[in-house]
């Protein structure tokens, strides 16, 4: 009977890695910050919120005021006439989407909606909330702030008159931005969206390097050239991708290539 045989086997735990205290293991790090995009679903999507989460391993993971204040930064990508884009890091994404939706970017919304009949089953205060949510494709800086002293008129009201056989009103547009109301948010003009990551796990040569490439519909990928025939593909364009997954589509790719979502960092139009 060979030495040990009656001894149970020790079983392998991933506690055993050698990890430094205070510091979270590679793929909890993993699930904490990205949002891994799979073939057929992405997965750890939520964000973990309880400060105690990681107590045991030495870390805080409270929200605390100054460790925000530290690490939030902006940084303007593209900035022109008729468009911006800038990167919101180290963010939590409840404030990216407050901020682009109290962007102080005026837009035209419905303010006052004047029912003269309505048959409908649409009750009146539904049919004017939604009202003032519908979008408003005009030009807001040919209109003035209409203020409360302020009479109607063409420099500061869109009127819109609606008669047909089951509705008929009148709707007052007026000109406002999204921290006076959410109608006037810029909804059609600022969002946001998590930072794509594109990570290639393996080297990728020659034909799988062409079928990659040619896999994506926004060129995120490119090949580099390292002489006497060799070609490698490399990422080139991360930011354009749309997590599409064709790259990852087929046999064998998503062991070749991983897309992931940077849960704190937020490209914002």
């Amino acid at each position: 009977m060979a030495e040990g045989a009656g001894e149970e086997k020790k079983k392998f735990s991933i506690w055993d890695l050698p990890v430094p205290m205070g510091q979270l293991p590679p793929h909890l790090e993993l699930q904490r910050s990205r949002v891994s995009c799979n073939k057929d679903a992405p997965i750890h999507t939520e964000s973990i919120q309880y400060s105690g989460a990681y107590a045991s391993m030495g870390i805080d993971n409270s929200s605390r005021l100054d460790r925000f204040s530290n690490n939030f930064r902006v940084e303007v990508v593209r900035l022109n006439e008729d468009d911006m884009e800038f990167d919101m890091i180290a963010c939590y994404h409840m404030l990216a989407m407050l901020a682009c939706s109290t962007l102080s970017l005026p837009t035209m919304a419905i303010e006052k909606v004047l029912i003269a009949n309505n048959t409908s089953i649409i009750q009146d205060e539904v049919l004017a909330h939604r009202l003032g949510l519908v979008p408003i494709r005009v030009d807001p800086r040919l209109f003035d702030y209409l203020s409360e002293n302020d009479q109607r008129n063409e420099k500061n009201t869109i009127g819109i008159e609606t008669p047909c056989s089951e509705i008929e009103l009148e709707a007052h547009a007026a000109k406002g931005i999204g921290k006076t109301h959410a109608k006037w948010s810029p909804v059609a003009i600022a969002w946001y969206r998590m930072l794509p990551e594109v990570v290639l796990l393996e080297d990728i040569e020659y034909d799988l390097a062409e079928e990659l490439k040619s896999k994506c519909p926004v060129n995120v990928f490119d090949i580099e050239d390292l002489g006497k025939g060799r070609r490698r593909a490399t990422v080139a364009r991360p930011r354009a991708c749309t997590l599409c997954r064709e790259c990852i589509r087929g046999d064998d790719w998503e062991k070749r290539v991983a897309l992931r979502r940077v849960k704190d960092h937020f490209i914002c139009k």
